[in-house]
């Protein structure tokens, strides 16, 4: 069991310990990770966190999901250059039922309990005053760097938020005898907090871990479509396709981290994959086994199965005529994962000019000017043909009666289905 912390330290999983922290590995021990749902969905940064706890699981450790319905009423200062805007209860009811639900795919499979803060609803002010804020000298609090950074603008509600989170870990330690929490880097302060709540009250020592944040080589976020869409765990969110094609899409220095993080193969056949990987760069083996991995893991292996047919038959250079090769199933199969739009057909007449059909909506195009730039150079095909800016899609495009596939640089693509 002490093997855990050299296993996730040369995966790249610890930024943060407190001293001693092996010592505790010598039996079994129990520890959590909390999600505040303040969002409708987790996404690839929260992932980290749940497959950290997956680690410990499989080393035999007691691992739990910590639901953090509770303090999200108050809202984490942490990271935050403004003050946060109080979300409406029943939104964060609403994602915590959502959020819990995907938690739940994790929990289900590697049989990790989900446990939710609601033990807070039932603190009293005067109560917590004198029990919990008695245990910290305004100083301790005023040097955590979330407060630090924020002291002009923080707000007493989120000034107390470390408390809650504190109270969090005094809680599931004298319940469920949790002696460690693991979160991200930014969660430090509010870990070390619950450390120094259980110390004063408790008599005793207990632990914390966090792993670095999802960030680029040049420092900034990562995790972000080229469009600065996040990349969420909601498939309503990021179809399991965009999920797919953005591990595809990672630089190889990238890969060569991430896949240490985002998957649970052992040292010595990532280091095989590794080589492989350099020895052909163009087949993308490393960017292929993550997004492989993360997609199975997240979705299902259907879904993997799925998307990875989409590629073949989409990436398939030798086949130029969609009409000669396509069957109606992969269409449907299409429909399923790539951006779809339906187009209701008002009378037997049909002729769409092709500028207007790639800016509908905004679903293709923003705009004539970027169509006819992305015509000029090529980047937009139709049924993988090129065409004219003056061009009128009839009857004769639609493949199987209905569907039109366009695609726009190198790799995207949408489905356009026409319904009589």
């Amino acid at each position: 069991m002490r093997k855990i912390i050299p296993e996730i330290k040369w995966r790249g999983l610890i930024i943060n310990t407190t001293n001693g922290i092996s010592d505790i590995f010598k039996r079994k021990v129990s520890l959590y990770s909390g999600f505040d749902p303040t969002s409708s969905s987790l996404h690839i940064g929260n992932l980290i966190s749940i497959i950290l706890s997956i680690h410990f699981k499989n080393y035999g450790h007691n691992v739990f999901f910590l639901l953090g319905t509770s303090t999200s009423l108050i809202g984490d200062p942490s990271g935050k250059k403004g003050e946060r805007s109080l979300m409406k209860k029943h939104d964060i009811f609403l994602y915590s039922r959502k959020i819990r639900k995907q938690l739940f795919k994790f929990s289900k499979q590697f049989k990790i309990p989900i446990l939710n803060n609601n033990w807070n609803k039932k603190l009293k002010f005067l109560e917590f005053s004198r029990n919990i804020g008695k245990c910290f000298d305004i100083n301790y609090m005023l040097n955590k760097d979330s407060v630090k950074k924020r002291r002009l603008s923080l707000s007493f509600t989120e000034f107390t938020y470390q408390l809650l989170q504190a109270y969090d870990f005094y809680y599931l330690y004298k319940n469920q005898k949790c002696v460690l929490q693991i979160g991200g880097s930014d969660q430090w302060g509010n870990i070390t907090c619950g450390i120094e709540l259980i110390k004063k009250k408790q008599k005793t020592k207990v632990h914390g871990l966090t792993h670095n944040l999802l960030t680029k080589s040049d420092g900034t976020k990562f995790g972000k479509t080229e469009n600065g869409d996040n990349i969420w765990l909601d498939p309503k969110l990021t179809s399991p396709y965009k999920f797919y094609q953005f591990w595809m899409n990672i630089s190889d220095v990238q890969a060569k981290k991430l896949i240490k993080i985002f998957t649970f193969y052992n040292k010595r056949s990532i280091y095989k994959i590794i080589t492989l990987h350099d020895r052909a760069p163009f087949l993308r083996i490393l960017q292929r086994k993550i997004a492989k991995a993360t997609t199975i893991l997240v979705h299902s292996k259907k879904t993997f199965t799925d998307i990875y047919n989409i590629n073949q038959i989409l990436f398939n250079q030798k086949r130029k005529n969609m009409n000669t090769f396509l069957r109606k199933k992969d269409f449907l199969l299409f429909q399923k994962y790539l951006p779809c739009k339906k187009i209701l057909l008002n009378s037997t007449t049909f002729n769409f000019k092709i500028l207007d059909l790639l800016i509908l909506d905004n679903f293709i195009c923003k705009s004539k000017t970027e169509v006819l730039r992305k015509i000029k150079f090529n980047s937009l095909l139709l049924n993988m043909n090129t065409f004219f800016s003056d061009y009128v899609i009839t009857k004769k495009d639609l493949i199987y009666n209905h569907f039109i596939l366009i695609k726009k640089g190198k790799k995207n693509f949408y489905i356009l289905y026409f319904q009589y």
